[in-house]
């Protein structure tokens, strides 16, 4: 990598819209491909209200040729003082400290060179473990935790983490619309034409609109639904 002026941990950055740009990576192997980074000042329930996250590569740094950046986060239980109760039911396991549980690393995206930052969704608001693990904070303090690995590009490429996301999204809401406006094809209208009633839209809002409000992310994880 190119670190003119930046120190190891810093060749990279990581931001909360609306938060404090974090740099401070700390390098994980002595290999120099691997970071961590703790999410402080941001835990408990105020954690599932983090939709997206901004990953970058800071100015005048270069990965090295045909590698790209890879964002993971992982869930860490650390009982509150006078408890030993974190979480420690699977997927959670004991991490080096010897007190907090964390969960394995997610996926989160990815950045390269020709693509040196990106805005990614954290589904953090509908993940059943991060929940499970914020209902039990009467008990234990829940905090993210942030990993990378510098990968080769076929490695990357291979997950599909550096797709256009905005394309995909749009593509699975219009499927969404195309599979309800199916359901109420009378199907007098011949082939290649479809017969629907005239608010067929506005009701499909609606629906959509309902769905969202109780998961956001409903029509990325099953568009045959109506």
């Amino acid at each position: 990598m190119n670190q003119a002026q930046q120190s190891p941990s810093q060749v990279l950055g990581v931001l909360i819209p609306g938060g404090t740009v974090r740099t401070d990576f700390i390098p994980s192997d002595p290999t120099g491909t691997k970071f961590t980074l703790a999410l402080t000042g941001i835990n408990g329930k105020e954690i599932a209200s983090v939709s997206e996250l901004i990953f970058f590569l800071l100015p005048g740094v270069t990965l090295p040729p045909d590698h790209g950046a890879m964002l993971f986060w992982q869930i860490v239980s650390t009982p509150n003082p006078g408890s030993n109760n974190a979480m420690t039911s699977t997927p959670f396991s004991a991490n080096t400290t010897g007190t907090a549980t964390t969960t394995e690393f997610e996926l989160v995206g990815a950045i390269a060179n020709h693509k040196p930052s990106g805005a990614f969704r954290t589904g953090w608001s509908t993940n059943e473990t991060l929940s499970a693990a914020m209902n039990n904070s009467a008990s234990s303090t829940v905090t993210i935790n942030l990993g990378v690995s510098i990968e080769h590009m076929s490695s990357v490429q291979n997950i599909g983490v550096m797709q256009d996301k905005t394309t995909h999204v749009a593509k699975k809401i219009a499927t969404d619309l195309f599979n309800y406006m199916q359901s109420f094809d009378t199907g007098s209208g011949g082939g290649g034409n479809m017969v629907v009633p005239k608010n067929i839209f506005e009701r499909w809002m609606s629906r959509f609109e309902a769905k969202a409000r109780v998961d956001p992310n409903f029509f990325m994880k099953n568009s045959d639904e109506s």
